[in-house]
């Protein structure tokens, strides 16, 4: 199980959130629309995973989409404002990993196969895996990714097509950290929702980065993403 990326949910345009990336030294870029969502966003890559700062382009469209993660999107706007929402887990092949979860009792919506245009206009298409849940101050549970290739062929494709700088090679997610009200209660209920060893304590081990359970009011939400700098490749 592997974090692949961060969700920000910002009232910015994604040029406007490139920009501010670029103000705290984060070289991060425009990446392109959902038109079936109207969404849009801008991406940060690291070495690991990546930062999406997901915005609304199309209100319309947005409004009456039934995608999970664009509803959590529009209420969380509307009722926080801009922050962080949420994070996408990568688990290898979904049909195996929904059936997994079913079998813990969780209603999911399916796989389904998702896309966007690129800022220049390439179609990218990959598969998506939400649990079915209702939207408010509770902790949303993680959404689930499969870009159907593989991690190394997938850096590759990140780095020779631009979309990556080799700068941001030394650059690596460590830590996200979601604020609930129990840590450790909601680390062994991600823990056994994920198919990972029990926890000792509010920290949950993945495969290249670590989720961390913090005590905090208000709504539950991820709180905070950190990012250390490495030696290059």
């Amino acid at each position: 199980m592997k974090l692949d990326h961060a969700v920000f949910f910002s009232n910015r345009t994604p040029e406007e959130d490139a920009a501010a990336w670029k103000e705290q030294g984060m070289n991060g870029a425009p990446g392109g629309r959902h038109d079936q969502w109207g969404t849009q966003n801008a991406l940060y890559y690291a070495r690991n995973a990546y930062i999406e700062a997901l915005s609304v382009e199309k209100p319309e469209v947005a409004k009456a989409s039934r995608q999970s993660l664009a509803q959590l999107l529009v209420h969380d706007l509307k009722a926080y404002g801009p922050g962080w929402g949420t994070i996408c887990l990568r688990p290898g092949n979904l049909y195996q990993f929904e059936k997994h979860l079913n079998e813990r009792g969780y209603k999911t919506t399916g796989v389904q196969e998702a896309s966007r245009r690129t800022a220049t206009g390439e179609l990218l298409e990959w598969k998506l895996l939400f649990i079915e849940e209702e939207i408010g101050e509770g902790l949303p549970n993680p959404f689930f990714i499969d870009w159907g290739v593989e991690d190394g062929t997938r850096m590759n494709q990140l780095i020779s097509s631009g979309t990556m700088p080799e700068e941001n090679l030394a650059s690596r997610i460590t830590e996200a950290v979601i604020r609930v009200r129990n840590p450790e209660s909601a680390a062994v209920r991600w823990a056994e929702m994920l198919g990972l060893d029990r926890p000792a304590g509010n920290r949950l081990a993945l495969e290249n980065a670590d989720i961390v359970f913090v005590r905090g009011e208000g709504a539950e939400r991820l709180a905070d993403v950190s990012i250390t700098r490495e030696g290059t490749r």
